[in-house]
């Protein structure tokens, strides 16, 4: 598929070959960025090339840039709390990520969506549940995670009683699940995704609710609206969903997904708790069977957390032992 060309356009040193940079590298995009620092020149290129969209300094937003009729033009603002009307401005100097969920929202609402990011309309649900702990659960739904962002827009999204996602989201104030929720309940308008939506390597993910009591209190009726939400409001391919026993009709959570991924162990205890579970699930649904996906993992490492965590899941005998498992299960991504 031709991807359509987003310019970006700022004079000031450095910013717009940094950004351009940063967007090519994100495969997953449908555009291809150039880089100008000249309005001029940009201005030489853009009545030649006619590209479809724009992100251009404030500073550098001249009449000669307006007379070029750019169909889908952002203005790169230096001011986070000024309001602006008539056009579409954000704040440049947000990260990289926000920068670009503010971008893609925003494109979402023009023909980028329908003609060129080939969004498929039906985003799948993809369960990663384990009546057991200690078996690599977690671990297992970040790294495929990861591997299927790779190619696809993915959310994850923590069902757990104790997700641990806390030391993510260290001094970060932003809206998590449970002030999601809250609004719901209120009557209110559902946050922006932007205010909602953290990005972790390949991964998108809305962080975990604050404290266990907040996930047992949310009902499986709220849980579908929200994917609801998402399909209607986003772009997103996949929603992988780590679950945990704390959730509201586990059984119907789990009817939702399209597969489920189950970590297993062997030892006798784990098998008869695997069969209990088995046996009651079966005897309430006709499709679990069907979507259960029993998983012997390999010994799950201890990575370090730092920056380059998301990428070390990847790496070595770990990464590559589920990329096997992923391309001999029956869903691929």
């Amino acid at each position: 598929m031709k991807k359509n060309t987003i310019a970006v356009c700022d004079s000031e040193a450095g910013y717009a070959g940094t950004l351009a940079e940063y967007l090519n590298n994100r495969k997953k995009l449908p555009f291809r960025a150039e880089a100008f620092t000249d309005p001029e020149k940009f201005c030489q290129y853009a009545g030649k090339n006619h590209p479809e969209f724009l992100l251009i300094a404030e500073e550098n937003l001249s009449s000669q840039v307006q007379a070029l009729q750019i169909p889908h033009m952002i203005v790169l603002s230096s001011d986070r709390e000024l309001e602006h009307t008539g056009q579409k401005y954000i704040y440049k100097y947000q990260s990289a990520e926000s920068l670009i969920r503010e971008v893609m929202a925003y494109c979402q609402e023009s023909v980028f969506t329908a003609a060129s990011y080939g969004y498929e309309k039906k985003i799948q649900l993809i369960g990663i549940y384990s009546p057991l702990g200690r078996c690599g659960k977690t671990l297992f739904s970040l790294t495929a995670g990861q591997i299927w962002g790779e190619s696809r827009n993915v959310l994850y999204l923590n069902m757990e009683d104790y997700s641990g996602w806390q030391i993510f989201s260290e001094g970060d104030n932003s809206q998590n699940l449970s002030n999601l929720f809250y609004s719901l309940r209120q009557g209110r308008a559902v946050p922006p995704l932007t205010d909602l939506v953290r990005s972790w390597g390949n991964l998108d993910y809305i962080p975990a609710v604050s404290s266990f009591e907040d996930l047992r209190n949310i009902s499986c009726r709220e849980w579908a609206a929200l994917f609801s939400h998402l399909e209607k409001e986003s772009s997103y391919h996949l929603l992988v969903l780590d679950i945990g026993n704390g959730v509201d009709q586990l059984f119907s959570i789990l009817d939702l997904c399209t597969q489920i991924y189950m970590p297993v162990l062997d030892d006798w205890i784990s098998r008869q708790k695997i069969e209990q579970f088995k046996k009651l699930a079966f005897s309430l649904s006709d499709t679990l069977e069907s979507k259960i996906q029993e998983l012997h993992l390999p010994f799950a490492p201890c990575a370090e957390i730092g920056q380059d965590f998301p990428k070390n899941l990847l790496w070595g005998k770990w990464g590559t032992d589920i990329r096997k498992i992923l391309e001999v299960t029956a869903f691929h991504g």
